[in-house]
């Protein structure tokens, strides 16, 4: 639901608010869903059925299990997500480093 949510056009903060408003608990227990917590399943590979090993984010190198554990979402939505995510951020990486491509960002949807 949640990334069938994001793709419609919702940021995680409207995500956050809809899972409140339908009384669904976080994955501790709380009525109310951190933004991060939902940033971070739309980035998670496992819900794919892929995990990555040997990877604390900082490496480069790391090998991945594919179909690992059963998949709760199809790799197509995955890979949309990945892409509306690229697309919703403020942030170019270019070959100096990263910079923001507006000060003005709204999420109120």
């Amino acid at each position: 639901m949640i990334f069938n949510l994001y793709l419609q056009g919702k940021s995680v903060l409207g995500i956050a608010k809809e899972l409140g408003r339908l009384g669904i608990k976080s994955p501790t227990g709380k009525a109310t869903w951190p933004k991060r917590t939902i940033d971070v399943m739309l980035s998670n590979e496992k819900y794919m059925g892929n995990v990555r090993l040997l990877d604390n984010g900082k490496h480069d190198a790391y090998y991945l299990a594919e179909g690992n554990n059963p998949a709760i979402i199809s790799k197509e939505t995955f890979q949309s997500v990945w892409i509306e995510k690229q697309h919703r951020s403020n942030v170019i990486e270019g070959e100096v480093g990263s910079r923001r491509k507006s000060k003005k960002y709204s999420s109120k949807k």
